[in-house]
């Protein structure tokens, strides 16, 4: 008996939510009908949650539609250790992104956002290489035209210039790797050459590895905007549509490492590992003296999260099982605390017209309740004791020390530097006397609105109930972990793996 097609209703619910908006009118009610389809995904992606067996490996809930005979493409969903906690992180994003102000939620950014919820959840139930290179397309497409289209004076116009240039750079070296594996496929008669499972199982030719590997490498450092190829996101998070870019950040191009790049290439993963460990660090590092440095808290937020994505890529680069459990939940730490602490910064935005530091001031009197959402999401995202970025900080830490010692260094500076490029910029915006010249604007400054309110606390109450309790998110993924450690760890006395 055929079971519910749950993942392939989560995929689906948010386009169908897009395509009805376009028969409401009203502006109030066009918000009203994407929050409820945000809402009822987010559900969805919860029931695949409770449903997923932490102690069963490979993909659970698979649903299998159709193939597509001429290129190999199967349009299969379903969910992994790697994947489990992205579905109902990514659906959070979305629906804390819609209690944000109303001046940023017209009915265009209401239907991109769902549009680019949709590939993204798709593109973490793709069992099928292919498929996961269209859905990582389609992430891109609808904001690419929302940017289009608000890209009216020149500051928008160098953005949408800045983020087309390096998501084509994103997606060409996966769509040629995807091109080199169903070559290799076809040529040895492999009727579905793009099936993870099947293409991990049998591997890839030596004299392709490395090419291949260095093209899905090129393609995950610009998704994750890692240094050097970082500079599009500080820009999109300060000239684009309103938070979209947490969506299109960091989760992809991590997911597409430990699902694919790590697994499919694990020879090569080893080799390069002191060097990645090298540039996630240093990439983190420099994200976060360039955080310090800015004046607007948009490019400030962006900033933090190249630093982030640098210290995700040293977690992975540290090969034990520590450091990739404290990475992969530090992802969805960061995801939950910045969701919420955009919505605090685009909402000082709406009610100041600006959010340029040297121009604000003083909002603690009149805004308590976004000085402290301010100030809890603001360091939740850091590793503030207590919150679930602690304790994936300090499995991260704990893994960078059991490989290297002297490395954790960086990581520790890098995290202090950015504690006091968050307690500068609290201190900036909210204490002390308001601005020269702005005190006027700033006695009016409204405090946040309930549904603003209510989407912050949620957003503080699950970092810091996860990080009193994070034995359960852990255990989701522990089996994930355990056998990723296991394909790249070393069993070579030189430290190389055996060829596959």
């Amino acid at each position: 008996m055929r079971t519910l097609p749950l993942l392939s209703m989560l995929v689906v619910l948010p386009v169908l939510g897009a395509v009805a908006l376009r028969w409401v009118r009203q502006p109030a009610r066009a918000r009203q009908a994407a929050t409820g389809v945000a809402t009822l995904t987010l559900a969805l992606t919860a029931a695949a949650v409770l449903l997923f067996r932490s102690e069963q490996q490979g993909p659970q809930l698979l649903e299998s539609w159709f193939r597509v005979p001429w290129l190999g493409m199967v349009f299969t969903l379903g969910v992994d250790g790697a994947s489990v906690l992205a579905l109902p992180l990514s659906a959070l994003i979305t629906l804390g992104l819609m209690a944000g102000p109303r001046q940023a939620l017209d009915r265009s950014t209401l239907v991109v956002l769902l549009l680019t919820e949709s590939a993204t959840l798709g593109f973490f139930c793709a069992q099928d290489l292919a498929l996961m290179l269209a859905f990582f397309m389609a992430m891109l497409v609808p904001l690419g035209v929302l940017v289009s289209r608000s890209a009216k004076a020149q500051p928008e116009a160098r953005a949408l210039r800045t983020f087309r240039t390096y998501m084509l750079a994103s997606t060409l070296p996966l769509l040629v790797a995807t091109a080199m594996v169903g070559v290799v496929g076809w040529r040895a008669g492999v009727e579905t050459p793009f099936v993870l499972t099947e293409l991990l199982a049998r591997g890839v030719p030596a004299p392709w590895q490395q090419l291949l590997f260095g093209l899905l490498l090129l393609a995950v450092g610009v998704r994750m905007a890692v240094v050097p190829f970082h500079s599009w996101l500080p820009v999109l998070m300060a000239r684009g549509p309103f938070g979209l870019s947490l969506l299109v950040n960091v989760h992809a191009g991590l997911y597409l490492l430990v699902r694919v790049v790590m697994p499919l290439l694990p020879t090569q993963w080893t080799h390069a590992e002191p060097l990645l460990g090298a540039l996630g660090l240093g990439g983190a590092l420099y994200g976060a003296v360039l955080a310090l440095a800015q004046v607007d808290l948009r490019r400030m937020v962006g900033f933090l999260l190249v630093s982030q994505s640098g210290l995700m890529l040293a977690g992975l680069a540290m090969d034990n099982t520590q450091s990739i459990a404290g990475t992969l939940l530090q992802s969805v730490a960061a995801g939950i605390a910045f969701t919420g602490l955009m919505l605090v910064v685009r909402a000082i935005e709406v009610r100041t017209g600006t959010t340029d530091m040297t121009r604000l001031g003083g909002l603690v009197r009149r805004s308590p309740r976004m000085a402290a959402f301010f100030f809890l999401l603001g360091f939740a995202s850091l590793g503030f004791p207590g919150t679930l970025s602690f304790v994936g900080e300090d499995l991260l830490l704990h893994g960078i020390l059991e490989a290297h010692p002297l490395v954790a260094l960086p990581l520790l500076l890098t995290t202090a530097i950015n504690g006091i490029t968050l307690f500068r910029s609290f201190q900036r915006t909210f204490l002390g006397a308001p601005a020269h010249g702005h005190a006027t604007t700033l006695e009016t400054v409204e405090d946040l609105l309930p549904r603003e309110r209510w989407a912050a606390l949620g957003m503080v109450a699950l970092v810091f109930v996860g990080g009193l309790m994070p034995g359960p998110l852990l255990r989701l993924r522990e089996s994930q972990v355990q056998s990723l450690v296991e394909r790249v760890a070393p069993i070579q006395p030189g430290g190389a793996h055996a060829e596959r």
